[in-house]
């Protein structure tokens, strides 16, 4: 993520922190475009902050706090700031309207995201022609009202798979120590990022520009559009879902869902080392040098002498190294620099794979991925483990079915994480009923080492009204590889064009 100059922002509050009981209110899409009409608010385009492409433009609109009690104009005075910014169309005459992208997290930035797309040329010329692409940061994040917390709390170091009562007790420590931070830096915001109040922003935004919207979700985008879905099935006219969330299982199966879709994807990892040139480990057995580096990792933490505990820790254990790989194998791009890693770590120099780990370094946009994605995540995913026995068991699982990354993955770590989290549980797990009339494109690669295709292949069942495009190939995400499936979601956002059911494509 690109340092940026923070947009300051605030939230304004005169209550305390905590939720009040919800009131009887009208039907959602109604109470938020009756609040957008009530606050008397525009959206005024204008200069972002230094580091963003001139073409870029930034504005901020204020929604209620809390959703729940702020549409009927009790506390309005409580409110947050969202920050976004705007890629216009070209093509005015031929505009179709906005188009929302998220790149995920939770806690990724999309004003940050259509920055380095604008940077890179990613979007096809069409599609920058004719839609005005947004990038709204969700509540807590980037660009919006920032989730702040400690960042030598969130640094310390701790061990997320705690195999005695005195490592269980240290983790529990961390994680009240970590939130009781956010919390008095954040305000009463940390109680107030779940999925829904995202998606409820998303609308408003959506009422203040006019028009019908089209939404790109990749990863997490994927769990707040169709859960905007859900809530808003008339206020949108295309989406496409890419790497797709389900939420609706319980611990223990997205635990081995997706421990198993990272390890199978690790496995294809080792498969394009025997036969690529790319590859500084071709020709060696790359799985027993990774159990090795393992193996060396639990006989005493590997030196990192190119990290000095500032940007990245100056040695790697083996939670580090086993955290660490699923973000490697989320793009192609990144396997010659895993197997360089991998390497060089067998022979005592860790600095690649530890530069990789998430290190919190002080900057509120830098960080804010790492503390509004711990944040929304807790109020989205369950987290009801409550001793050392609940998680030594999920440990069991993971060691059995995932013997080389031992289940070490973003679910585990949010499991794990959230035990003494300070706020609630309150955008708690459940299919996704969506009844609208709008069909949605889902994308999904078979290799996808963060969400599986057997999340793909149930959100597709939830959804009832959408076709699944598989990808033959790996990697988190198929959109911006501007291959086959590009082509096939580009058609769809243009001209509602939709693929055959069971399409598959190779690139």
């Amino acid at each position: 993520m690109s340092s940026v100059t923070k947009l300051v922002v605030a939230i304004i509050a005169a209550a305390g922190l905590g939720r009040a009981a919800p009131l009887a209110k009208p039907k959602t899409r109604d109470a938020v475009h009756q609040w957008v009409d009530r606050s008397g608010q525009s959206i005024e385009w204008g200069p972002c902050p230094s580091g963003f492409p001139e073409l870029v433009t930034c504005a901020t609109f204020n929604v209620p706090l809390d959703w729940s009690t702020g549409c009927d104009g009790r506390r309005s005075n409580e409110t947050v700031q969202l920050g976004m910014a705007r890629l216009e169309a070209t093509d005015k005459a031929n505009r179709i309207g906005p188009l929302f992208i998220n790149p995920g997290g939770p806690g990724g930035t999309a004003a940050g995201a259509l920055a380095s797309i604008v940077r890179s040329g990613l979007f096809d010329p069409e599609i920058t022609a004719k839609f005005d692409i947004i990038g709204l940061d969700p509540r807590g994040v980037g660009l919006s009202t920032p989730v702040q917390c400690n960042v030598d709390a969130y640094n310390k170091r701790v061990k997320f798979a705690p195999k005695t009562e005195e490592e269980y007790d240290a983790l529990v420590e961390y994680n009240k120590e970590l939130g009781a931070s956010c919390l008095e830096k954040t305000g009463p915001l940390l109680n107030y990022l779940d999925t829904i109040s995202a998606a409820k922003d998303h609308e408003a935004v959506r009422v203040a520009l006019g028009g019908r919207a089209s939404f790109l979700g990749i990863s997490y985008g994927t769990q707040l559009f169709s859960q905007y879905a859900e809530l808003f099935p008339d206020s949108f006219r295309a989406m496409v879902l890419d790497g797709n969330l389900q939420r609706s299982q319980s611990e223990s199966s997205n635990l081995l869902i997706e421990s198993t879709t990272a390890e199978t994807t690790l496995k294809k990892l080792f498969e394009w080392c025997a036969s690529s040139d790319d590859c500084v480990l071709r020709g060696e057995d790359v799985e027993k040098l990774f159990i090795g580096v393992r193996e060396k990792a639990i006989a005493s933490p590997i030196p990192a002498p190119g990290c000095d505990d500032k940007l990245c820790r100056s040695d790697l254990t083996e939670e580090d190294l086993l955290f660490t790989i699923q973000n490697f194998l989320i793009s192609q791009k990144n396997w010659p620099l895993l197997a360089q890693g991998l390497l060089e770590a067998d022979k005592g120099n860790a600095t690649i794979i530890s530069s990789q780990n998430s290190f919190a370094v002080g900057s509120p946009f830098d960080d804010s991925y790492l503390f509004a994605g711990t944040a929304i995540a807790c109020q989205d995913w369950q987290h009801s483990s409550n001793s050392l026995a609940d998680v030594v068991e999920k440990e069991r699982l993971a060691a059995i079915f995932t013997p080389l990354l031992l289940g070490f993955t973003q679910s585990f770590r949010i499991q794990t994480s959230c035990i003494g989290w300070p706020a609630a549980l309150t955008n708690p797990p459940k299919p996704v009923v969506y009844k609208g009339k709008v069909t949605l494109l889902q994308l999904n690669s078979l290799y996808d080492p963060s969400t599986s295709y057997t999340w793909a292949l149930g959100l597709h069942d939830e959804l009832k009204n959408s076709i699944l495009v598989t990808r033959n190939g790996s990697g988190h995400g198929s959109y911006t590889l501007g291959g086959e499936t590009t082509k096939v979601a580009n058609a769809y956002l243009l001209d509602l064009t939709l693929p055959e059911p069971g399409t598959m494509t190779q690139s």
